[in-house]
């Protein structure tokens, strides 16, 4: 496979960024210099993918990294990017936390239209003005028959065999979702959830697969405080916005004293509550 294309943005501790297929880097226009503020921020560009299956290119990143000499990464990902973060993580990449974006995982793959055009109107639930949408075609446009071999190439690739590895996975997910995803309907999300341990859901209203286009102002910050507090593990930082901590901990992990359950409810210490990802 040809070197994976990617931009770089930013200084500090590394944040992967995998946009899926076909919509591509143009997805994180607005996120990519928001995370470049606190992370070495560095975009894959899944252009050149389109043809060749999950497990290439994760094998693709993986050799990026080592490359980069990036020991450690968090990675957030959209779509089928979501599958290659999967591959990475659950395959021995060394990955401190995850955020995925209505991604594919599973058997359950989207069945995309033979146009990218149609495919584009299936993804999104506000209206796109002109532009945006040209810059999401624009790689089809130029090569009308990469749409349909990245479309052919669509296939459940390894996923399917993750359930056990996700299962012993104690590292955090965040998983976000538009509630109206026609491409990858939110009972993905739910299995996934449902699968990781250290998972958070959150299903965002009035939003489709293009969440970072339909729904940005509510989900853009998030995750940049998610990662700040979960991957750096930073104070919470009064000036942003709070984060609770709605992930289930696996059951190896100790309750607090007042968690533990005797048959009557213990009485809550408020100097060893847990509050959120700053405790």
């Amino acid at each position: 496979m040809t070197d994976v294309a990617f931009e770089e943005l930013g200084e500090g501790e590394p944040v992967l960024v995998l946009p899926g297929f076909p919509f591509g880097a143009y997805a994180f226009r607005w996120l990519a210099p928001m995370l470049a503020t606190r992370f070495r921020t560095i975009v894959v560009d899944p252009t050149p993918f389109a043809g060749t299956g999950l497990k290439e290119q994760a094998a693709a990143v993986h050799d990026l990294l080592a490359r980069l000499s990036l020991e450690r990464v968090a990675i957030v990902a959209h779509g089928t990017g979501g599958g290659v973060a999967q591959l990475l993580a659950f395959g021995g990449a060394d990955v401190d936390a995850m955020v995925l974006l209505d991604s594919v995982a599973f058997d359950a793959w989207p069945a995309l239209p033979d146009d990218p055009a149609a495919a584009l109107d299936e993804a999104h639930v506000e209206d796109l003005d002109r532009a945006d949408a040209e810059a999401y075609l624009s790689p089809w446009s130029n090569d009308p028959e990469a749409y349909r071999r990245g479309r052919a190439a669509l296939a459940g690739d390894g996923l399917m065999d993750l359930d056990a590895a996700m299962g012993a996975w104690e590292r955090p997910v965040l998983l976000l979702w538009g509630e109206e995803d026609r491409v990858v309907p939110v009972g993905v999300a739910e299995r996934l959830n449902d699968a990781i341990p250290a998972s958070t859901l959150g299903l965002v209203p009035d939003s489709g697969h293009l969440l970072l286009d339909d729904a940005f102002a509510s989900v853009g910050e998030m995750i940049v405080e998610y990662l700040r507090a979960r991957y750096l593990r930073a104070p919470h930082d009064h000036g942003g916005i709070t984060m609770l901590q709605l992930e289930r901990r696996p059951p190896q992990i100790d309750l607090a004293p007042y968690e533990e359950d005797d048959g009557e409810p213990a009485p809550i210490d408020p100097s060893q509550q847990e509050v959120g990802p700053n405790a």
